[in-house]
């Protein structure tokens, strides 16, 4: 289970995130929505434990999560995939650069089927792939790192409609088939409801309205 517990982050006098307060199970799929402003990246930065709250902790099982005393058990796939990578880099370097160097390569040729992408593009670069394509890619690594929750932080957001459905489906078959804990932050509701079992609405810094049994993808 994820929990964030009295999250308080301020900027300057402002508070972005005010005693903000969370929780999900292991294996849900959980959509954050909220106008721009409204502290969704923030908060996903905090549970991510790249920025360190004012107030509150984040919990994983039960114990506050720490990336220096735990590991990287929570991974994010960013809305600009073109800015996620190196594009000089090809996609065999990308998805190789965080695993150990005896990383069998039949187990990366089999995430790669799974995200829709043949062992072809291996030798191809970043900045040669479509935007639909290099998204695959990214979701392909955050995969093969094995994380325990997955953040798509508006990962969607620039996509042609039809590459949006493909990677719901695609997001929906995963979670199938892996079970990680997916949060999804977006600012479209149809998105969300097209793959989320509930949607929280973060306004003011809190959670005060939730929307329940939404999923729709098939």
């Amino acid at each position: 289970m994820l929990e964030c517990k009295d999250i308080t982050v301020n900027y300057q006098g402002k508070t972005v995130l005010d005693h903000c307060n969370l929780s999900i199970k292991k294996g849900e799929i959980v959509g954050i929505m909220g106008e721009s402003g409204s502290g969704k990246s923030t908060l996903a930065r905090v549970i991510l434990g790249i920025e360190k709250p004012s107030q509150g902790q984040v919990l994983l099982d039960g114990k506050t999560y720490s990336i220096k005393e735990d590991g990287v058990r929570i991974l994010v796939v960013f809305q600009d995939s073109f800015h996620a990578v190196n594009p000089r880099f090809t996609v065999r370097e990308i998805l190789l650069e965080a695993l150990p160097k005896d990383f069998p390569m039949d187990q990366v040729d089999t995430v790669l089927k799974e995200v829709g992408l043949p062992s072809e593009v291996l030798e191809k670069r970043a900045r040669e792939l479509s935007g639909g394509q290099l998204q695959r890619v990214c979701i392909a690594r955050t995969l093969l790192l094995n994380p325990d929750v997955i953040i798509f932080d508006e990962s969607l957001s620039g996509l042609d409609p039809k590459t949006q459905v493909q990677i719901l489906q695609l997001l929906y078959k995963i979670h199938g088939k892996y079970q990680n804990t997916f949060i999804f932050i977006a600012h479209d509701e149809q998105l969300c409801q097209a793959i989320c079992d509930r949607i929280l609405i973060l306004e003011n810094g809190q959670f005060n309205r939730e929307i329940q049994d939404v999923a729709e993808a098939t």
